[in-house]
This record gives structure tokens, C-alpha cells and sequence, in this order.
């Protein structure tokens, strides 16, 4: 059932009061650990999922969370939409510069030799830019320990909430019906940007602006890059072309790929035929309490008996703007119910071309769920 494009940024009222009930719940949570492990503050930076969630805004530059008070920092231009979206105290830095920002945290926090102050340190989509890596430093010379809050972040904000789910189950669809757009209109000699214009047209008309990356098309040899960028190239006939989407709503992302053949070529078709069935494979073990691990050393195993070429990225990524599970041969823990993640094995021939197919899975009490509805039917009886 198609799922009815909503208001802008804003998505649904329903949906924002599932993100503010579990934002609540969580800095319960996240200020108890905070004081177990002795920080007096916690900031975080633009572009974070985790600081989207926490602030409820989409325009803040900074979030800072105390033992009492959720903080969030905007510079002029941001800061009339923040105090419309945002619950929170909306601190104006008129003066967006390091001072600037060192006078704003000296207003809502103590700064103090010998205080502690935590960041999310481990999440690499972030960009530090210059200006929060030289407020850091700084607050170093100060005195202040800074501390990779990492850990209590990912205790905090591990998987979703069963409300949550409801969320991420949007952006799966939502994704779905972009990849179904851009196969309508897929055909020899279309640019590879006119595809993505397609994706991000599905996104925007529901709701969901936002990218955690740029709508990747890659077609031809270029597929053999895993990332590569959107470019003006035709696409020939008989090339595959590797559509992959990354929505961004709120701090919930999600990362949906497929790989088509423009027209027919049957050894691509045979390539396709073989990472479906790997991915089948690796995800028979996808269950509660089976390790993480297990559902990436599957699949490797079978493509290099086979004689192909080792993939050089993770197997799987938590979705969501959640920390777990990673799906890679130095994690330890094992699969929950309610992890989501894209699921990712491939197939790249050098100078040749590649082939990714990424859905979202759920991990449910007994087995495993795939929530995006344009590759159900791929993994049906799984």
C-alpha cells in the first residue's frame, strides 16, 4: 500500500511523537550513565544522527546535554526554525566563531579544570570541521577531560524502540518505491544523474529531504568502485547500474541499493543470480542470539570458494541512526530482536563492473524480517 507523500520536513505528526517519546525515554537513560561515569556535560555536533534525535530539530549546530537541561546551540541563521521545532532551550551564538562558542558553553555549563566532558567520538559519518575540532582542543588546554561517551551512546541508543520500528519501516518503504521509480524509467542512453533526480523526486515527495549521503547511480565498469559518485555518464546497454539510496529523516537513515541490467546481458544476469543466492545463505543464520559475525563470514566464504574477489567494505550496517548491529568479523555480540540493518555482500570485477544489493532486515523473535518490500520477494522462502 503506497504510502501518502506528508508535509515536508515536518513528515507526520504521529511519527515526531514517536521520535519525542523515545528521545525522552532515552535521556533518562543517558543522564543516569552519564552520572555513573562522571560526565558534567555531553556535546554533540551537527550532521550526528544521535544529536537529531536528541535535539528534535533540524537546524541546530550543536547539541549539549546536562545533568537537568538539553541545550541547543544555533548560529543566527538557524535559529528562529530551532525555536520553532525544538523543545529544548535554543541558545543563539551570534558570534559563530571558537570564542564565540566558548562564551555560549561558559552560559549553560561550568567549565572547570578537572570536569568531564563527553563526545560521540566513534561515529564516522560525522565530520568534525575545524571550528568544533579547535573548540575541543581548547577546552583541553583548559583543563577539561574530554571523553568518548561512545560506550553510554551505544547503550543508550543500541536499536529501536517497537515504536520506532513504525519509523524505519517508513523509510523502507519510502526507498522501495524510489528504486521501483528509477526501474520504470531505467532504459539504455538515460544519464545516470537523470536516475537519481528520480530517486531524491520519490524522498522528497514523502517527506524525507534529508541524505546521510548523496543518491549514488553508478552504471557500467564505474560499479566496480563500491561508492562511486553519481556522474553525467550514459548508460549503455546491457551494463548493470548499481542504484543506491540513503535517507536521512530526523536522525533515522537508512541505506537501500539494487543493482539493474540496463537491457539484457546474461552474464551479469548470472552475476546477480549468484549474490542473491549468497545473500540467501548468509541470511538463514539471521536469528536472535546467532553472532554478528557469522552473517558476514558466510557470505565471504562462498563468493571466495567461488573465485571471486573479496569485497572491500563492511557486510552489513545498522540502520535507523542506531549502533548496532555491525555486521563485520570483529564484532562480538550477538543479533536481538528489533536490530535492523542493511545487508550487503557483493561482487566487484575490476575494471569490469559490480553488483550490490541492499535491503533492510529485522530481526524478529525467532527469525528475520526484510523491510524493504522491492526485495521481498528476492529472499521469500529464506
Amino acid at each position: 500500500m503506497r504510502i501518502e507523500s506528508v508535509d515536508g520536513y515536518r513528515a507526520s505528526e504521529d511519527m515526531l511523537s514517536i521520535v519525542k517519546q523515545a528521545t525522552s525515554k532515552r535521556l533518562d537513560r543517558l543522564r543516569k550513565l552519564m552520572e555513573d561515569r562522571g560526565l558534567s556535560a555531553l556535546i554533540l555536533f551537527e550532521n550526528d544522527p544521535i544529536a537529531y534525535k536528541i535535539s528534535l530539530t533540524r537546524h541546530f549546530n550543536a547539541v549539549v546535554i546536562t545533568e537537568s537541561h538539553v541545550h541547543v546551540l544555533t548560529d543566527p541563521t538557524l535559529y528562529s526554525e530551532a525555536r520553532r521545532e525544538s523543545p529544548w532551550g535554543v541558545v543563539l551564538v551570534k558570534d559563530f566563531s571558537l570564542e564565540g562558542l566558548l562564551k555560549a558553553l561558559s552560559r549553560i555549563s561550568s567549565i572547570s579544570k578537572g570536569m568531564k566532558m563527553g563526545i560521540d567520538k566513534a561515529w564516522g559519518r560525522n565530520k568534525l570541521s575545524y571550528l568544533y575540532a579547535d573548540l575541543l582542543e581548547t577546552l583541553r588546554v583548559r583543563g577539561v577531560e574530554i571523553v568518548d561517551a561512545t560506550p553510554i551512546l551505544e547503550e543508550v541508543f543500541d536499536k529501536p524502540f517497537d515504536e520506532e520500528l513504525r519509523i524505519v519501516e517508513w523509510i523502507s518503504e519510502i526507498s522501495s518505491q524510489a528504486l521501483e521509480a528509477a526501474y520504470e524509467h531505467l532504459r539504455p542512453g538515460i544519464r545516470e544523474c537523470e536516475l537519481a533526480s528520480l530517486v531524491d523526486r520519490v524522498l522528497n515527495e514523502n517527506g524525507i529531504i534529508d541524505r546521510w549521503f548523496q543518491t549514488i547511480v553508478a552504471s557500467g565498469p564505474r560499479t566496480a568502485t563500491p561508492h562511486a559518485k553519481t556522474s553525467t555518464r550514459r548508460i549503455g546497454y546491457g551494463e548493470p547500474v548499481i542504484i543506491d539510496v540513503g535517507p536521512l529523516w530526523m536522525g533515522y537513515d537508512g541505506c537501500v541499493a539494487h543493482t539493474f541490467i540496463a537491457g539484457q546481458s546474461r552474464y551479469w544476469e548470472n552475476i546477480l543470480e549468484e549474490i542473491i543466492k549468497t545473500m540467501k545463505i548468509g541470511l538463514s543464520h539471521a536469528k536472535p542470539r546467532t553472532p554478528a559475525r557469522i552473517l558476514d563470514e558466510v557470505p565471504r566464504d562462498k563468493l571466495k570458494k567461488h573465485g571471486f574477489p573479496d569485497y572491500p567494505h563492511l557486510t552489513g550496517h545498522p540502520v535507523g541512526g542506531f549502533y548496532k548491529p555491525v555486521i563485520a568479523e570483529f564484532v562480538d555480540y550477538t543479533l536481538e530482536t528489533n536490530m535492523v540493518f542493511a545487508y550487503e555482500p557483493a561482487i566487484y570485477i575490476p575494471n569490469k563492473g559490480g553488483v550490490r544489493i541492499e535491503p533492510h532486515v529485522l530481526i524478529t523473535s525467532s527469525s528475520y524480517e526484510i523491510l524493504t518490500k522491492f526485495h521481498r520477494e528476492l529472499f521469500a522462502g529464506t
